[in-house]
């Protein structure tokens, strides 16, 4: 079975060899342990085809934190060396601004393409490098603030800016479809520790019918919704179900695992977010064996349905990234014990 095909059939309930895993790591976690973590993580190849290579050291004559403006016209304020960072200049702090703006040209996807002419289709391949994302763009460009009071006054240039997002969105994922790229990633962080960032009424009126949108487009091309969302968002998991997200990504251990496995467990795909605030960087080797453990019980057992995914941080030790891949192995190849 070649990971592509172990990666669909989980994610369709239709009976993998094994769980399939993914690679997930910073940039500082390879600079702490180097190429003995590297070496050890290609010796474990995921399902998507990631190869590791330890970024070179930062720029001593360079300042730690870098500005710089993307495409959108964000102004950034980043670590030097991190893939991301906080905005400091929205483009759009005021309205006034708005019948101006220009979004950017929608990408080409040639170098998708050649991934999977060149690999003949070996690995589960995403159609998108950039970010499907509409409540953080809308964040990044209006300022977080601003974008609250929009939706709580419900203005008018906020559905508008929205739609257009939606649009420009939706000509990319089209355009992407002809790759023959297998899924699609978009990703909102949806919640706090503790809830949901608004009501679940405004998310379902205002958010919930252009993910739909979106969403249509991917499944009508024949692949596969992939959704992100951290924090608590326990108000929305089955909404996301009805809306045709195939693998979902919440972070579940917060919102407590059982609870989560109750409402979509065995109804869409599970890539796991194993605990990275405690017990991966700090548990003992037994209890991250316990961990993963409990949730492949509760959300593999279904002749599929989880992808095995630990994000690991620079704090994580690497005693506890191997715990967590010995882990893997002990329990991801069906039929489950």
């Amino acid at each position: 079975m070649t990971p592509r095909e172990r990666v669909t059939r989980a994610i369709e309930f239709s009976g993998p060899d094994k769980i399939p895993m993914q690679h997930a790591l910073f940039p500082g976690t390879l600079r702490r342990h180097g190429q003995k973590l590297a070496d050890f993580l290609n010796g474990i190849p995921d399902d998507f085809g990631r190869q590791m290579e330890v970024p070179p050291p930062p720029d001593e004559d360079e300042p730690p934190m870098e500005t710089y403006r993307d495409e959108w016209g964000c102004l950034w304020l980043r670590r030097q060396g991190y893939t991301a960072g906080e905005v400091k200049e929205p483009p759009l702090p005021a309205w006034g601004r708005f019948k101006d703006y220009q979004l950017p040209e929608v990408p080409t996807f040639e170098a998708v393409e050649k991934h999977i002419r060149e690999t003949d289709h070996h690995w589960y391949v995403f159609g998108l490098s950039w970010g499907l994302n509409l409540f953080e763009r809308l964040q990044f460009l209006r300022g977080t603030e601003n974008l609250f009071m929009d939706l709580a006054d419900d203005r008018e240039e906020v559905h508008e800016l929205a739609d257009r997002l939606v649009e420009y969105y939706t000509a990319g994922i089209t355009r992407c479809l002809k790759t023959g790229a297998d899924g699609y990633n978009f990703s909102d962080d949806w919640g706090s520790q503790t809830s949901l960032l608004i009501s679940p009424e405004k998310w379902r009126t205002f958010f919930k019918p252009r993910y739909r949108r979106m969403f249509e487009v991917v499944k009508n091309g024949g692949a596969h919704v992939w959704f992100h969302t951290d924090g608590w968002t326990t108000d929305i998991l089955e909404d996301f179900v009805e809306i045709g997200v195939d693998v979902i990504n919440p972070q579940h251990h917060i919102m407590g695992n059982a609870r989560v496995a109750e409402r979509i467990a065995g109804r869409i795909c599970l890539r796991s977010d194993l605990d990275r605030q405690h017990i991966i960087p700090h548990g003992s080797a037994d209890e991250i064996d316990a961990h993963v453990e409990e949730v492949i019980r509760l959300f593999g057992n279904f002749n599929g349905g989880l992808i095995l995914h630990g994000e690991l941080g620079p704090e994580v030790p690497f005693e506890n990234i191997k715990a967590m891949y010995r882990a893997f192995e002990r329990y991801g190849t069906y039929p489950l014990d």
